[in-house]
């Protein structure tokens, strides 16, 4: 369990949370956000100086995060990187081109027809960390890119439909779906902590959801300190904001209501999009705010995969004496004295409350995600196709 000065600590440094670090949690996104860094950031000049930087003063939360799902939810599509995540060198079944080893690269290729030969595109990047679905990436221009319609799933060493190209569009390629300008910055932008103002091309040391993806460049931060001026710290203080914008920040990337079509499946897929499922719960602070990302998470780490310890934060509200239950996962301003179970107690509440759902019915893929509507269970799935912001959601 995260103890309360932990999660301080984690409010002030990185915030990227959620229930899961899958890289197709949700690949639309508004930009219409106000407050601090929640805009997709832009590398502008020298000011970001990635990860390492932050490594002398922030020690354990540097160690807690590296390696983890979301820094390393991008990578070169390079064997010698990719180490077992490689997908095997063949025709990717339903995909209609193959996947083939080219030294240390990987090339997409398939049957021209007639005197055109082979049709060949080179695979620069991977999107996702590798806990489940990986999309391969083709860099066409700086203003483009290609994302190929089969991904990897290397845990079950399948190819399966990418999400959201279920249904081929009139303008996909033989390999997969064209994503322009700002889309093809949008996409990226959620797995690098930074990426060129004028293309998209990432720096090394930006592969992955850094320090500051949330925090915003930490050159002038890191110079304040060592001169010992700490009036001004140069850096944004996620500390001081509302539960409603702390999702708001993770759900630059894995949607807020904004960014979900309610008159779609979209508007059911509160597993997949959970700062919009919050923000339709029934679960409130005392000031009637949706729980945050971080109540539950540590945002540092990858997710806990521990029903006991979540619980348990269900517990630090919903018990008989909210302060005799010794969690300090929810701030104490924030616990209000919520309504017992009548049904258990002490345990089960995720498996009730927060059933899991297949993640992606429309693939073979199994896995599931714990659903993030937080209501009565016989009520559950029928709020879960109601419109955002009607009484039965509140």
């Amino acid at each position: 369990m995260v103890n309360r000065k932990l999660l301080v600590a984690s409010w002030a440094f990185l915030l990227p949370a959620t229930i899961t670090v899958l890289f197709i949690a949700g690949c639309k996104h508004s930009t219409g956000t106000s407050g601090p860094n929640l805009q997709q950031p832009t590398l502008t000049d020298a000011s970001y100086v990635g990860n390492d930087a932050c490594k002398p003063c922030h020690e354990s939360e540097f160690t807690s995060h590296h390696l983890s799902r979301h820094d390393t939810t991008m990578h070169p599509a390079l064997c010698s990187v990719l180490g077992n995540l490689t997908p095997p060198s063949g025709v990717v079944p339903l995909g209609g081109f193959s996947v083939l080893r080219d030294g240390d690269s990987l090339i997409a290729q398939r049957d021209a027809g007639g005197s055109d030969g082979k049709l060949s595109r080179n695979l620069d990047l991977v999107l996702g960390s590798g806990k489940l679905g990986m999309t391969y990436v083709t860099l066409i221009n700086n203003d483009s890119l290609m994302e190929t319609r089969m991904s990897y799933f290397p845990v079950y060493k399948i190819w399966d439909v990418t999400p959201g190209q279920e249904q081929r569009a009139p303008s996909d390629t033989p390999f997969g779906r064209v994503q322009p300008n700002i889309p093809a910055r949008l996409c990226l932008g959620c797995h690098a902590t930074v990426i060129s103002k004028s293309g998209l091309a990432v720096q090394k040391n930006m592969y992955g959801v850094g320090c500051e993806t949330c925090h915003g460049p930490g050159k002038a931060h890191i110079t304040t300190m060592q001169s010992g001026n700490s009036a001004e710290m140069h850096i944004d203080r996620l500390s001081s904001l509302s539960p409603t914008k702390l999702n708001e920040l993770c759900g630059r990337c894995h949607r807020n209501a904004r960014d979900v079509d309610l008159d779609t499946v979209e508007a059911d897929q509160t597993h997949r999009f959970q700062p919009y499922a919050l923000l339709r719960s029934q679960c409130r602070t005392k000031s009637k705010e949706p729980l945050s990302c971080v109540y539950c998470h540590n945002p540092h780490t990858d997710v806990s995969k521990s029903s006991e310890k979540y619980n348990k934060t269900c517990l630090a509200c919903h018990s008989p004496n909210v302060r005799a239950v010794h969690v300090e996962q929810v701030p104490v301003e924030q616990q209000v004295q919520g309504k017992q179970c009548p049904v258990n107690q002490r345990t089960g509440c995720v498996g009730c409350h927060m059933r899991p759902r297949i993640a992606f019915p429309q693939t073979s893929v199994t896995a599931t995600m714990a659903d993030h509507l937080i209501g009565p269970d016989k009520a559950h799935h029928a709020n879960a196709s109601r419109p955002h912001g009607t009484e039965a959601d509140q």
